[in-house]
């Protein structure tokens, strides 16, 4: 009488870790992910928060595609989120950002929105240690400075967990672009397809326009990186131009749109519906009752 309650208990539990695997293979895979970070507001000038436009639009668009949106606003843009960036699609950094001079050298540094304190210093003194921080001073409107704790390429290269897997990145800050240093290190140590950035200072309102008709060329209109650059508007305060890395025509000729797509198709690729998972945890514990059944007779047949 135990084996006749101990087989349905295991036929349920079968049946339970079936259907477990069949939804996780199913929604895991290639459902394309999306995150705005925002600390534009760190000069208490800047425009911020998920109700403005730019991230209303940018939102609305990339959701019509399937796309998951994530948004961080300016009080909780830290380290732990700049570590964790691997795991998104597409990245749009609306930080401040600017040049740090180390030697002969200039790099493109990153704001995060932690406030410079010895106490911080403390808590990251093996990521100061190594260099991979810095002190990013940002001028505010009555002309005080304050200091945050800046991101570098080193950072980025040594810090964040894991690769990027099919990610495009949009740096719209200041001097995002001035040089290669930052985009090598999302690019050639972290695996992301592109990285797009501004060559000079650019004001916010040209930044917000431009990234936000960036995004309807690439999935509206389904243009090349190529192609959506290229038609990008110059600053014409400041005369910073949008620009890509790897500037080669593998790159060039890439297609968020299409990216976007496969990753979506993916999504999918291992069951179609819900109907089709049922069908088959289904068929295998019928099969499974089945086997445990003849072996329980054969058992007892002995006996």
């Amino acid at each position: 009488m135990k084996f006749k309650v101990i087989i349905p208990i295991i036929l349920i539990l079968f049946c339970i870790c079936l259907i477990t695997i069949f939804v996780f293979f199913r929604e895991s895979p290639g459902i394309p992910k999306a995150i705005i970070i925002d600390n534009l507001y760190l000069d208490e000038l800047s425009p911020s928060g998920k109700n403005i436009p730019f991230v209303q639009e940018t939102r609305k668009l990339l959701e019509g595609f399937g796309v998951e949106i994530e948004y961080v606003g300016v009080k909780d843009v830290t380290l732990e989120v700049y570590q964790n960036l691997a795991k998104y699609n597409l990245v749009i950094l609306r930080v401040h950002s600017g040049i740090l001079v180390e030697g002969d050298e200039k790099i493109v540094c990153f704001f995060s929105s932690e406030e410079l304190s010895g106490g911080k210093i403390r808590d990251y003194s093996d990521w100061f240690e190594k260099k991979y921080l810095a002190n990013a001073i940002l001028e505010l409107p009555d002309g005080t400075k304050k200091s945050f704790i800046g991101v570098k390429p080193d950072f980025i290269r040594n810090c964040l967990n894991g690769e990027f897997q099919d990610s495009i990145i949009i740096a719209m800050g200041c001097n995002s672009s001035i040089n290669d240093s930052m985009a090598k290190a999302f690019v050639n140590d972290r695996k992301a397809l592109v990285y797009i950035g501004w060559t000079h200072d650019v004001t916010v309102n040209h930044t917000d326009s431009t990234t936000l008709g960036l995004l309807k060329s690439f999935f509206k209109n389904n243009e090349t990186i190529k192609e959506a650059i290229n038609g990008a508007p110059v600053d014409s305060r400041t005369g910073a131009k949008l620009t890509y890395y790897p500037d080669d025509e593998t790159t060039g000729n890439l297609r968020p749109k299409k990216i976007i797509e496969q990753l979506l198709e993916k999504k999918f690729s291992f069951i179609s519906d819900p109907i089709d998972a049922f069908s088959w945890v289904l068929l295998i514990t019928l099969s499974a009752s089945n086997s445990f059944d003849s072996c329980y007779r054969r058992f007892f047949r002995k006996f």
